[in-house]
């Protein structure tokens, strides 16, 4: 596969918004990329100038020859994690969980889809 701008442009970047008060303008980065970032008057006019900076920090890295981190992608992930946590909290969660009727997991999981939803 021929990893061109287009290739790059395409993938599933993760754009953050945060507004600046001491700037007075919302500042606009990608994630994946340290350093590509911009600002805008409005969420608008960010999201315009950070899908330019993008453009240019591909470009350039490109240029250079230096290698581009790839957002992460749904394919590369199968699920299951390990989370280590004090004994007192799995037993509260283990506890909550039969209160409710449900497995641990169930209950874990509804937790973080609520949380990032």
């Amino acid at each position: 596969m021929n990893k061109d701008l287009n290739y790059y442009i395409n993938l599933p970047w993760t754009f953050h918004f945060e507004w600046s008060d001491a700037d007075n303008c919302y500042i606009a980065s990608v994630a994946e990329l340290p350093g590509c970032k911009t600002d805008g008057e409005t969420i608008e006019e960010a999201l315009d100038m950070i899908r330019n900076a993008l453009q240019e920090y591909i470009e350039t890295f490109l240029e250079l020859g230096k290698e581009i981190p790839e957002p992460a992608k749904l394919k590369d992930y199968k699920g299951k994690f390990l989370l280590r946590i004090s004994p007192e909290k799995h037993y509260k969660l283990v506890k909550k969980a039969a209160s409710q009727g449900k497995s641990l997991n169930k209950l874990l999981d509804e937790i973080i889809d609520k949380e990032i939803a």
